[in-house]
């Protein structure tokens, strides 16, 4: 019993995020910084950021993000965050995606068609 709650087991956090950015007349802008943020509030105690570039088709593709924590944790990691923040804590996975103003170049030449499951910004 004590290795299967001290094991620490893997969990998607975010899973595989495509993005495309593109101008409000469909064309794609290559060279923008598009920052994904997350944080498991319920296992972890502070956040992640990462900061990635679109591609010429104005497209950039986030890895998964996984955590590993053992069971233990899973069940008194919501109860530590209560007992220290009260009824301001957070629990479960938050993520945010943003596109970084004043970065990047139109590709006027192209317009870019989006795919299912890809989070357009304009």
């Amino acid at each position: 019993m004590a290795i299967v709650l001290l094991y620490p087991f893997k969990t998607t956090v975010v899973p595989e995020t495509r993005v495309l950015v593109i101008t409000d007349d469909m064309h794609p802008i290559k060279d923008v910084l598009v920052r994904q943020s997350w944080q498991n509030y319920s296992l972890e105690g502070e956040g992640h950021e990462q900061d990635l570039p679109t591609d010429v088709h104005g497209r950039v593709v986030f890895p998964t993000r996984t955590i590993r924590a053992p069971l233990i944790i899973r069940m008194l990691g919501p109860l530590v965050s209560f007992a220290g923040q009260g009824v301001h804590a957070s629990f479960g996975v938050h993520t945010n995606m943003a596109p970084l103003p004043n970065t990047g170049t139109v590709v006027a030449t192209e317009v870019a068609q989006p795919q299912p499951g890809e989070h357009v910004f304009r």
